[in-house]
């Protein structure tokens, strides 16, 4: 005899089993796609490491391209423009703390500036840069150099040089040399500033009282010539005077009736006078009579 209770049904659910193995197939595509597809943003470069063939000697410009996923990884490089500064405040420096430079000039004064660089990595040697010194370009390169430069440069200078029109030239000097051992290291040097700059109390003292000493001095210079220009203009005035005194009495030995004249012109403005041809004034309402 058969059972009362039948056998429970063990079918497949409703969704169909090919159903999940698309979804599954699916997903290891996408995550698959995923790791082949690079995408490099804007300003930065991708140096590619294979690992059987090494490091790329190209990097990987903005935008798409295709990597090999566990061959092939990524390292990025933002080669857009940066700073680093090295200064006194806090909030300035890329180091905490203060961080300004502290040089000696040639006639043994201490200098205490921040000096600021703006460079940038050549976006074309970026895979070199990886290869030879790598992500820690600041701390190799960029730090060390602009510390070895500016103190090289400075010591060749009197300290009060950086106050007068040799700064610019100490400047311009710095920058040519930055320029140059940045280029052998794959960077791009673009500007140098040197700010800040400070001396001992008592030597900063000292250029206050000279300042003060030039200032006086060219305030003097400016009375001498002062004085000398009004000198100048009393001899011009006195010799026109003469010689219009000398030109005035030859023209009364050529012209007597000069001397008529003057006297006309001196009278009260009312009055009215002519010079006859006998030399005589005759004054108005004599005519006639």
């Amino acid at each position: 005899m058969r059972s009362a209770n039948p056998r429970p049904d063990f079918n497949l659910p409703n969704i169909p089993i090919l159903i999940y193995l698309l979804a599954g197939l699916l997903f290891i595509l996408l995550t698959v796609g995923s790791q082949c597809l690079l995408v490099v943003p804007a300003g930065a470069r991708a140096v590619i490491f294979n690992s059987f063939s090494g490091l790329e000697a190209t990097p990987r410009g903005e935008g798409f391209s295709i990597l090999l996923p566990v061959i092939e990884s990524p390292i990025f490089y933002d080669v857009r423009t940066q700073t680093y500064t090295m200064a006194s405040q806090r909030s300035e420096g890329t180091v905490q703390g203060d961080d300004a430079l502290r040089v000696l000039s040639s006639d043994g004064q201490q200098i205490s500036l921040d000096v600021s660089v703006r460079y940038r990595l050549d976006p074309a040697k970026v895979s070199h840069l990886h290869q030879t010194i790598g992500s820690r370009y600041l701390d190799k390169v960029i730090r060390p150099e602009v510390r070895t430069v500016v103190r090289n440069e400075l010591a060749l200078h009197q300290a009060i040089a950086v106050f007068s029109d040799e700064r610019e030239q100490i400047q311009d000097a710095i920058e040519a040399q930055l320029a140059s051992k940045f280029a052998d290291n794959d960077l791009i040097l673009q500007d140098v500033f040197l700010r800040n700059v400070k001396f001992s109390d008592q030597f900063q003292t000292a250029i206050e009282q000279k300042q003060i000493a030039e200032q006086e001095k060219e305030r003097e210079r400016f009375l001498v010539e002062k004085a000398e220009l009004e000198k100048q203009r009393t001899i011009v005035q006195a010799e026109g005077e003469a010689s219009a005194i000398q030109l005035k009495g030859e023209a009364l030995q050529q012209n007597p009736e000069i001397v008529q004249l003057e006297y006309v012109l001196k009278l009260a403005p009312g009055t009215k006078a002519i010079v006859t041809a006998s030399d005589r004034i005759t004054q108005p309402g004599s005519l006639g009579r």
